[in-house]
């Protein structure tokens, strides 16, 4: 089991101690493909966002690859989520400043990959997604569609066994969203667990199955 989750709530402390997840639990196979739908607001962020280390429960249990991560120290944390997951987000969140390739490479310099392995990895990776030709060229000088498969390789950068993904053809045309979604069933069929949150039921149908939540719960 890749992912699994026991109660989890989620209470940020505003005025009136809003409730972001209510006694959320679920798995999450190694090898699956699964959407998260539901409204906005709904919790499919905050959940993701716990999935990925980078927010805690306020009460529950999260395991990931088995492992608890409930006492887990920021280092942990940090090493856990560069050696395990990927991230795909939905405003793409690359470096403007950064040619294709860097950005490809970008979580691999924060890894103990070899230096010399590096570039040419990114590289691979550059012309797996079809941009061997745009090595050099930068976010602005790319189409939305182009930028996401970027991101879709800098998540791959460092081998993970699982991505989230949050809402990544959102701001993408119907063309450049399917193109995504392929490449996604690929990695997957490749061992990749993908899971990912859409608004777009169409997108949700090219997965496993699909988990829906409304007022941070799962239906």
């Amino acid at each position: 089991m890749v992912i699994r989750c026991e109660h989890l709530v989620k209470i940020y402390q505003t005025a009136d101690a809003f409730r972001a997840l209510d006694d959320v639990s679920l798995e999450v196979k190694k090898g699956e493909f699964v959407s998260i739908m539901g409204p906005s607001g709904c919790g499919k962020s905050t959940l993701l966002n716990i999935l990925g280390l980078l927010d805690e429960p306020t009460n529950g249990e999260y395991f990931l690859n088995g492992a608890p991560t409930a006492h887990m120290k920021d280092s942990k944390r940090s090493q856990a989520r560069w050696k395990n997951i990927g991230f795909i987000f939905q405003s793409f969140n690359l470096m403007p400043h950064l040619s294709v390739l860097e950005n490809i490479a970008l979580p691999m310099r924060y890894s103990n990959l070899p230096h010399k392995e590096i570039l040419p990895r990114a590289r691979e990776l550059a012309i797996r997604i079809g941009l061997g030709d745009k090595l050099t060229n930068t976010p602005l000088q790319l189409s939305g569609g182009q930028c996401q498969r970027v991101a879709c390789a800098r998540a791959l950068a460092n081998r993970p066994n699982l991505i989230l993904a949050d809402e990544p053809t959102g701001n993408l045309d119907s063309k450049a969203s399917t193109d995504i979604l392929t490449l996604l069933q690929e990695l997957n069929r490749e061992g990749i667990t993908i899971v990912m949150v859409t608004h777009d039921p169409q997108i949700a149908q090219g997965t496993h199955r699909t988990i829906y939540m409304k007022d941070g719960k799962i239906l």
